[in-house]
């Protein structure tokens, strides 16, 4: 073990990029961040940002943290990085990368790809979802100069070590990697099948491995001790979901961000052939993350924000508070179930439950007022992502009888309480809001031999904050609405939903 007293995370995100050293205890030291450039559109449908910003604003972080007085940077005893999913870097071989990186929200398709006959129809979707694909067809020249195919992840660990690697628990998305071994592919088929080659990944190790030690070139730019260990860590949300506290035994993660996840750790694989769920490698080694999701989840709240919220926008600014604190004042007066008002949250549908949906509001009266609505959309994430829960108790064989609640949403009581009542179990709010970086500093920790292993680290790691019990008279009020009107909405207007699909186009 390592007698050195801190480890640092990184966590490179879509809109910024943090750097911040945890000690044994899962403390915050000290934490740097900078913005991101916006990711960028040049047709509709494409997502795209500068990978020559991830690095200078990485750079820029590192030596911010490492000038900082709160430690000594050769007290480090390891480094971590997690970074947004779903990425594509394609580098030359020397690691220079050949054009902008293609992000998770890129919603362009590979069309045309050819694959063997009898072959399932999933693996079309499979190659058609493939970045490496569309540079096949598209942009061909930059296809062929490629030496490397990377995730944000892997393009960091070759930057501070000079070495191709990368952590399974990066794999996400469409590249050759066999989820239930969590290696790539042993034969050729899936590499031709999303475009690319063996010799053009990354070598992997799994979460709390060492990938490489920080090179003099790098510590020169980065400002970090030369020889540092960089450990092997996961995504974001996985990382988040270690962080929680979340390693399964009958606990499941809430993720209120733009997007909101309800999802579980496993030790055994199961993929959704439906779709109602993804899993994907876990930041625990050998484990899975199965991930049910709602595409526009705190989203809504920044929605209505924006559209209905510009009273309380004025309110916020005179008190000098964010308006969603102005918003969940307001919410927290208005009783359970908002008096009968109904949100489907389905902005975006979900592609196995909701594949027609749009979102709706059901319910009004005269008593209804903005503050209702907005109550109601905090109610109606909840409920959808309930739905979620019976079918990874189903496929994982487990009974969720603890919540993990992280993200955005974590912040208001309001919103912790309507979770414990509506799933009708404990919802623990995390010490820290920085989640998904802490789980990374859980990998760092298994890594500098603090701890045996991951359950281990997160037991001494992981607290929370405040648990929020179930109230019995709220639940039996969600539970009616849930199972009288939220579980029967979308089947009563699935049609209209059709037809209103159709007339928008």
């Amino acid at each position: 073990m390592t007698e050195k007293p801190y480890v640092l995370a990184i966590d490179s995100g879509t809109q910024s990029v943090r750097a911040i050293v945890f000690d044994r205890r899962g403390g915050m030291v000290a934490r740097e961040a900078a913005p991101h450039e916006p990711y960028f559109s040049l047709k509709p449908g494409w997502a795209e940002q500068d990978p020559a910003d991830y690095w200078k604003k990485l750079c820029l972080v590192l030596r911010r943290l490492m000038a900082r007085p709160e430690f000594d940077r050769d007290e480090l005893a390891a480094c971590a990085i997690t970074t947004q999913r779903a990425n594509l870097i394609a580098t030359d071989e020397r690691g220079d990368p050949l054009r902008a990186s293609i992000i998770w929200l890129d919603q362009r398709r590979a069309e045309g790809v050819e694959i063997p006959e009898g072959m399932p129809e999933v693996l079309k979707l499979y190659a058609a979802l493939s970045k490496m694909n569309w540079l096949r067809l598209n942009e061909p020249e930059v296809h062929r100069r490629a030496a490397r195919f990377l995730t944000v992840a892997g393009w960091f660990t070759y930057k501070l070590t000079g070495r191709f690697a990368d952590s399974t628990g990066m794999q996400v998305g469409v590249w050759p990697f066999d989820m239930t071994s969590q290696k790539w592919y042993d034969h050729d088929m899936m590499f031709d099948i999303v475009g690319c080659r063996p010799e053009q990944m990354a070598e992997l190790r799994p979460p709390g491995e060492v990938l490489g030690t920080v090179t003099a070139a790098a510590a020169e730019e980065t400002g970090l001790p030369e020889g540092l260990p960089v450990v092997a860590s996961a995504g974001d949300k996985q990382c988040e979901t270690l962080g929680s506290g979340c390693t399964g035994h009958g606990t499941a993660v809430l993720s209120y961000g733009t997007a909101a996840v309800v999802g579980t750790t496993s030790r055994t694989y199961m993929a959704s052939p439906t779709l109602e769920y993804y899993t994907w490698p876990s930041a625990v080694p050998g484990a899975w993350n199965p991930e049910f999701f709602l595409f526009r989840g705190y989203w809504l709240v920044s929605w209505f924000r924006d559209q209905f919220g510009y009273r309380e926008t004025l309110e916020a600014r005179e008190e000098g508070l964010p308006t969603e604190e102005i918003l969940n004042r307001e919410a927290a007066r208005i009783p359970p179930g908002s008096d009968g008002l109904v949100v489907q949250p389905y902005w975006t549908p979900h592609p196995a439950l909701a594949p027609k949906a749009r979102g709706a509001v059901v319910g009004w009266t005269d008593v209804h007022t903005r503050a209702h609505l907005y109550r109601a959309i905090l109610e109606g994430i909840a409920y959808a992502l309930k739905d979620g829960i019976p079918i990874l108790e189903r496929d994982f064989g487990t009974e969720i009888t603890e919540l993990k609640v992280s993200g955005g949403g974590a912040k208001s009581d309001v919103a912790m309480q309507i979770t414990a009542d509506v799933f009708g179990v404990p919802a623990a709010r995390p010490s820290t809001i920085e989640t998904c970086a802490l789980g990374a500093a859980i990998n760092a920790a298994v890594a500098a031999g603090w701890y045996k292993d991951t359950d281990e680290a997160v037991a001494n790691m992981t607290k929370a904050d405040r648990v929020f019990e179930p109230n019995e008279e709220n639940v039996a009020v969600y539970e009616e609405l849930y199972s009288g009107v939220h579980r029967r909405l979308y089947p009563a207007l699935k049609d209209i939903h059709e037809t209103l699909n159709k007339v928008a186009g």
